[in-house]
């Protein structure tokens, strides 16, 4: 967390990144790694029951004071909800996301997260951030091997291992030969 702030304070400015956007990562990077030191510090805590939402009650209606002048307000700079917000704006940070994707298939990691859902939750906004995606429960099951696709058809011209085998034509079909194959009068 500290080098990713790092490179978000040095990159952002050379990525010309406006001086309050990267002041705002930065604190909201700041912020995440506060958190989530401080619910490693309180350990495992049990997940407590979720309280039933208060009903709205009416509010009393007032009228406005008419005698005040209105202000335009600024508009609040917040930083992007979009997937891998982060990562696209500052590509130099793709070795956090490496280093946040190899820390989910860590057995010791995936545990440390079973055993505190609440690290879960801290985590969500860093790994939306990233483009990674955070498994949404535990546990995690690190020791099956990632589902990738084969590469073997592009390099080696081999078949897709999912395509379907290709069907043989039937005998009694007629064969059509290719024009450049046909047999040239002599």
């Amino acid at each position: 967390m500290d080098a990713l702030c790092a490179i978000v304070a040095e990159k952002g400015r050379a990525a010309h990144i406006p001086a309050p956007m990267v002041h705002l990562i930065w604190i909201r990077l700041r912020n995440l790694t506060a958190r989530f030191l401080a619910a490693l510090a309180r350990g495992a805590q049990p997940t407590r029951p979720k309280r039933p939402a208060p009903k709205p009650q009416a509010a009393a209606t007032t009228e406005p004071d008419t005698a005040q002048t209105h202000q335009p307000r600024r508009k609040r700079l917040t930083l992007p909800r979009s997937e891998a917000w982060l990562y696209r704006l500052l590509p130099e940070t793709g070795f956090a996301r490496f280093t946040l994707q190899h820390l989910l298939g860590d057995p010791t990691f995936a545990g440390l997260l079973q055993a505190n859902p609440k690290l879960i939750r801290i985590l969500t906004p860093l790994y939306n951030a990233m483009g990674v995606d955070l498994p949404t429960e535990p546990p995690f099951f690190p020791d099956q091997p990632p589902v990738t696709e084969s590469r073997r058809h592009i390099i080696f011209g081999a078949p897709k291992p999912d395509a379907p085998e290709p069907v043989a034509p039937e005998p009694d079909a007629p064969q059509l030969a290719h024009p450049e194959f046909k047999k040239r009068p002599a």
